[in-house]
């Protein structure tokens, strides 16, 4: 009898402190390193800074945070210009490089990538009536396109293409503007960031020409000697996948 009203002062007690006799929930793991991700933020909707708060955003953003959070590390995110994030990566400023960065044999050289995370391809855009019909017809036209890029690359390789009629740009957004204003005839660029470009510019009147005309993996890039690091990428990314979350952030950029 003593034993019971015991158990009932102590359950009273418990209720009169407002203290749950349950045990506390452990409190969130904070992340225990950060991982300096380093992205050139001018291509949407893969990277790009929000102009009303300053932060960036954007499929690649959100992926390298969902998987520096299953590795419990903090993502901390490098706005640097295209050409400067390999030289960034190998000299040991940042620790890895993810921006809808093909993965190609001549980059292979330099850094090791991790397993693809996307698919895209290259494609032809220009104005509304245009007379460009397929990449041959490229051949006579100024045709603009991000300096170092595949696209870049994909419009070299066209044969019988003038280098002279070739514009490079430092950005894609840069090339989307010289279509705009008539300084080229078409841009060649990754189709999701030509479908968001349109998309965002319905007064352009910039349109596509036919579909892909390249297949190309995008992959996480790290320094060579970074082989824990490479693991560890991989398997966050394949977390992410099983998950879920992957295809949940894919939804919300690109689509079900």
């Amino acid at each position: 009898m003593r034993r019971f009203i015991g158990i009932l002062l102590v359950l009273a007690l418990c209720a009169t402190l407002g203290v749950g006799c349950a045990k506390k929930a452990p409190p969130a793991q904070e992340p225990t390193a950060v991982l300096k991700v380093g992205t050139e933020a001018a291509y949407a909707p893969f990277e790009f800074v929000d102009e009303a708060t300053g932060d960036y955003k954007g499929f690649d953003i959100e992926l390298i945070t969902a998987i520096s959070k299953a590795l419990n590390r903090k993502a901390e995110i490098h706005n640097i210009a295209w050409d400067g994030l390999r030289p960034a990566l190998v000299n040991g400023e940042i620790d890895c490089v993810i921006s809808a960065m093909t993965i190609t044999d001549e980059r292979a050289q330099a850094v090791q990538f991790s397993d693809p995370y996307f698919t895209a391809g290259q494609v032809i855009c220009a104005a509304e009536g245009t007379d460009i019909k397929g990449i041959t017809d490229l051949v006579t036209k100024r045709v603009g396109v991000q300096a170092n890029t595949t696209g870049h690359y994909a419009v070299e390789k066209i044969e019988g293409m003038p280098a002279n009629k070739i514009l490079k740009f430092e950005t894609t957004p840069d090339a989307f503007q010289a279509l705009m204003n008539g300084s080229v005839d078409a841009v060649v660029a990754d189709i999701p960031v030509v479908l968001e470009f349109i998309k965002n510019n319905p007064t352009a009147k910039i349109v596509t020409v036919g579909g892909a005309f390249t297949v190309e993996y995008y992959g996480i890039a790290m320094n060579k000697e970074n082989t824990e690091l490479h693991k560890l990428i991989n398997q966050g990314l394949a977390q992410v996948k099983a998950s879920g979350e992957y295809q949940t952030i894919y939804d919300k950029y690109f689509g079900k």
